[in-house]
């Protein structure tokens, strides 16, 4: 990287200024005060750059608005010297054929049965550094899995219009169901205009407004800002985020008193974008956990209303799920909505994102989830420690899709042979609807319809 005016030295190290402030996107600071080495700074963006499927030119102008443009230029070369550097190859050098794609292809499979050409060119570019264009891929799915290319290319999501005014104008969040059998409830939110996931997470209860407003604190505390509005649709569970956002809103700008600034979708179908996310979720991620999960319930190794089972099944089960969905997430096209996120004015739009206080983030967290509530605990503290001791003398085995139902069956035996007359204490409460009615009691902000169903 050659500095266009004149740098300073220190110990033969050409030291570079940054801007003042951080902006973070995908893991990468924009931005800076420190004065890295050339290398030091220029690696990890380069990595991520390429990883997102750029070019080298397009490479050297994303990494040049990490540095002062007008004091540094960096050429294609530089980039080009960096990736030989790292062993980043592009797709005519790495030269990818069937044969040597097609063990990263079966290992692909095993987690995602369903996963199409776009995903899979992402995830191996990411996971394994492997380069292949997307149309290589397609004519190898044609003389693989010739059927179930048709099934893919067959569905097709339906259109419909969803309006956003830019970067931060609004949250969308909505909880999901379809797992309930297991005792899992997943929940998910999302900036529309960007299509970029701030969380998706899974739990024991996904309608505990405490552990819901948890979410939200957690993913604007990481941008350091809230949007202009939240958006869900007229669940209870919502309640938390409806009030904690309204709050944060109106003390910032006091000519808002009065006023919600949350927006509730009544009727089913219109809370569109997260409903579109768990579709998503539903084609791409779940099929292969899901007949995981259902081999273990049909061979009676596991039931959702025995207290033991229930409580080591939840131990070991949403930790390991937590790490198989943050890994998809990481495959999916979250690149450009990063930059979208980070580099507005690049896509003709804006950051509405209203800066929010260290300080007034805590006061929200105490107030609307405050860390010590039960829901937080992943089990109750006494099986804690009775399942975590029975794991370590196990020698701490690795949870992966093959191993699952091996490790819950030893620690679940375990348990029962070393301390036959254990008393079980029984799986945390969801108290979500008891909040809720709380909530309504002390006279905060609510979906005019719960309202009503209250009095």
């Amino acid at each position: 990287m050659a500095k266009k005016t004149e740098t300073s030295q220190r110990s033969g190290i050409c030291c570079y200024y940054f801007k003042s402030s951080f902006k973070f996107a995908g893991g990468v600071w924009l931005g800076g005060s420190n004065c890295p080495t050339d290398e030091e700074e220029l690696i990890p963006l380069v990595e991520y750059y390429w990883k997102l499927g750029f070019n080298d030119p397009d490479i050297a102008s994303h990494c040049l608005d990490h540095f002062e443009r007008g004091q540094y230029g960096l050429s294609a070369k530089t980039i080009q010297r960096l990736r030989k550097k790292l062993d980043l190859k592009g797709t005519r050098q790495q030269a990818a054929t069937s044969e040597t794609i097609m063990p990263f292809f079966l290992e692909i499979r095993e987690r995602f049965p369903t996963m199409g050409a776009r995903a899979m060119v992402s995830l191996l570019r990411q996971d394994y550094g492997i380069k292949i264009s997307e149309n290589f891929l397609n004519k190898f799915f044609k003389e693989i899995e010739p059927d179930a290319l048709r099934q893919r290319v067959a569905k097709k999501f339906k259109q419909k219009r969803f309006w956003s005014a830019g970067v931060m104008d609004m949250i969308c969040f909505d909880q999901h169901d379809k797992w309930k059998r297991f005792g899992l409830w997943p929940h998910l939110g999302l900036n529309p205009y960007t299509g970029r996931i701030l969380w998706l997470n899974i739990w024991w209860t996904n309608r505990n407004p405490k552990l819901v407003t948890s979410y939200y604190i957690i993913a604007c505390r990481r941008v350091g800002g809230v949007p202009l509005i939240s958006q869900s649709d007229a669940g209870s569970e919502n309640y938390g985020i409806a009030n904690c956002h309204t709050v944060i809103r109106q003390r910032l700008d006091p000519t808002l008193a009065g006023t919600l600034q949350h927006r509730w979708m009544g009727k089913d179908g219109l809370n569109v974008k997260p409903e579109a996310g768990w579709s998503y979720f539903r084609r791409w991620f779940t099929p292969a956990f899901e007949n995981i999960l259902d081999d273990g319930v049909h061979q009676g190794l596991y039931n959702v209303e025995k207290p033991l089972e229930n409580l080591v099944f939840r131990w070991l089960a949403i930790p390991w799920l937590q790490r198989e969905i943050d890994a998809w997430n990481k495959i999916l096209p979250q690149g450009i909505p990063d930059l979208i996120a980070a580099k507005p004015h690049l896509y003709g739009t804006e950051d509405y994102k209203v800066i929010v206080s260290p300080e007034l983030f805590d006061e929200m967290e105490q107030q609307w989830a405050p860390p010590d509530d039960p829901v937080f605990a992943l089990t109750p503290p006494v099986f804690t420690q009775k399942v975590e001791a029975v794991y370590e003398a196990l020698g701490r085995p690795e949870v992966t899709h093959r191993t699952f139902w091996t490790v819950y069956c030893a620690i679940l035996d375990r348990i029962v042979l070393v301390d036959e007359d254990l008393t079980v204490p029984p799986p945390l409460e969801d108290t979500g609807s008891n909040q809720s009615r709380d909530l309504a009691e002390a006279g905060l902000v609510l979906s005019p319809r719960k309202r009503r169903r209250m009095n």
